[in-house]
């Protein structure tokens, strides 16, 4: 009994895996088509010269204490911004790398 209900949460999980590896090369597939088009490019662009400027601000000096918290909110609002930018390729890269070994184990 113990034995026939780990095989069919076994079986559940295998085919919950199998859904989510579905949806991750389905999103990649859509996110690739994005970073392929001239919309993205220009995305890219402003994306890039906001962080870019940003950069200029960390490097000057914080001054005082209020200086240095304005300064993490500068730190933290690049990082997103890095994020947007560079999640999908990340997203694609990953699935990729993630169907390649899954093709390699099967």
């Amino acid at each position: 009994m113990a034995e026939d209900t780990l095989r069919k949460e076994h079986e559940e999980l295998l085919q919950e895996g199998r859904r989510q590896t579905k949806l991750d090369k389905e999103r990649a597939d859509v996110f690739e088509a994005l970073v392929k088009s001239p919309g993205w490019k220009i995305y890219e662009e402003l994306l890039g010269a906001r962080i870019q400027a940003l950069g200029g601000e960390i490097l000057e000096p914080a001054g005082s204490v209020d200086g240095a918290i304005a300064l993490e909110h500068v730190k933290g609002t690049m990082k997103g911004l890095i994020l947007a930018r560079d999640l999908p390729s990340i997203i694609i890269g990953n699935t990729k790398a993630d169907t390649s070994a899954q093709g390699e184990t099967e």
